[in-house]
């Protein structure tokens, strides 16, 4: 994939392009072989392949590819993908969030592209990636205070709908908010769901489409009843809806996405490919990197960490805000995400998913995967759907 990406970039051309935005600025272009970017997060990093320009004053900017995987989304969903991608950046810098700077986004499949393939190009930050369970409580206490007050910028900028940010169409330059999420017709053209204006259209929509791809077999091929009864669940017992304004919520705040220097002062907050504008009960949730997540995946429980209760507790210090104090601590969000998204192939994961959110949902103290399934069956029905169905 990485060779193949290589073949596809016109290095010259993408050289051309760094220099006419930087007015005339001389640099070299650093396109790592396969070989070297195997394995190394600096240019290869989840679905993205990341090349190196080098400016005479010194200054750096990353050219970011998708690598062409086999089973990657068509081409106009991975254009909106890198669209997306590029307008939060944009939202984001002109909200006050560290993040690196972006300069310029092409489309995949573009004539006019002379790069060749699709890519953005952004500011390469100083700082390295956070290793969470590294530090000790005070450098954790200085993020925190840092996280804080992102938290509150970011709720200074509050956004009209539910769904995923694009450039403007108008000359405003100011950022749109578009589709949620997309199926694909019989010509395999992209049909947008959303935006939306409220949470239990948005999950609703989801969890729907996502009950079509088991009808045909695209998800949950080996467990679809499974799959459809616990769909059926989530659907009867959604988060409290709301109506907006809306946030925008990085989906991956993994410590790895949050650069520090050796002060643990934040340089940049990075990896917002697949970020959503969503309700504040889901926006303003504490970041993933502070989840005790093996008591979810293995215990069915989500209760606070001492992480995150520490976190609520300088949240409510220095914004004075009690709401976002209590958004951080709770995970219902997240879990109904967990849910569903989990693979039911691995019984004993995908039950422990499902109960920690059934338990926060209902109540109950207990679960039982065999009197829940039993259950469920009795009230849903099997939706044509059997336990070995393919």
């Amino acid at each position: 994939m990485i060779s193949a990406l290589i073949d596809s970039i016109n290095d010259d051309a993408l050289r051309e392009r760094a220099e006419t935005l930087r007015h005339g600025m001389k640099c070299t272009v650093s396109l790592p072989v396969a070989n070297q970017a195997y394995l190394n997060m600096d240019i290869v990093g989840g679905r993205n392949y990341h090349g190196l320009i080098v400016f005479e004053d010194g200054k750096a900017w990353l050219a970011r590819f998708r690598l062409p995987n086999h089973n990657a989304p068509p081409v106009e969903e991975r254009n909106f993908d890198r669209c997306s991608e590029f307008a939060t950046y944009r939202f984001l810098a002109e909200a006050g969030v560290p993040v690196p700077r972006v300069y310029d986004c092409a489309d995949d499949e573009d004539p006019s592209n002379t790069v060749g393939a699709g890519y953005i190009l952004v500011e390469k930050l100083e700082g390295r990636p956070l290793a969470w369970h590294e530090v000790d409580q005070a450098q954790r206490e200085k993020v925190m205070y840092q996280l804080a007050a992102i938290y509150a910028q970011l709720e200074k900028h509050p956004l009209g709908a539910l769904g995923r940010l694009q450039p403007s169409s108008l000359s405003t330059g100011q950022p749109e908010v578009g589709p949620a999420f997309f199926d694909y017709n019989s010509s395999g053209r992209l049909v947008p769901f959303g935006p939306f204006d409220n949470m239990d259209d948005y999950y609703k929509a989801l969890i729907q489409h996502k009950i079509g791809l088991i009808k045909t077999g695209e998800i949950a091929p080996f467990a679809p009843l499974d799959q459809y009864l616990v769909y059926r669940s989530l659907l009867d017992c959604l988060p409290r809806d709301e109506q907006g304004p809306f946030f925008l919520r990085h989906i991956d705040s993994r410590d790895v996405n949050f650069l520090v220097d050796l002060d643990y002062n934040i340089t940049g907050i990075i990896d917002w490919e697949l970020a959503i504008v969503t309700a504040k009960g889901a926006a303003f949730q504490s970041p993933l990197l502070m989840y005790n997540l093996g008591e979810l995946y293995h215990e069915g429980l989500s209760t606070p960490s001492e992480n995150e209760k520490r976190f609520a507790k300088i949240l409510q210090e220095e914004t004075k805000s009690h709401e976002l104090s209590a958004l951080a601590a709770q995970k219902l969000h997240f879990r109904v995400d967990q849910v569903i998204e989990t693979n039911p192939e691995d019984r004993k994961h995908f039950a422990s998913v499902f109960s920690g959110w059934w338990k926060a949902a209902t109540g109950e103290q207990a679960f039982d995967w065999d009197t829940w399934h039993r259950e469920a069956l009795g009230k849903y029905g099997d939706g044509g759907f059997t336990p070995s169905a393919a």
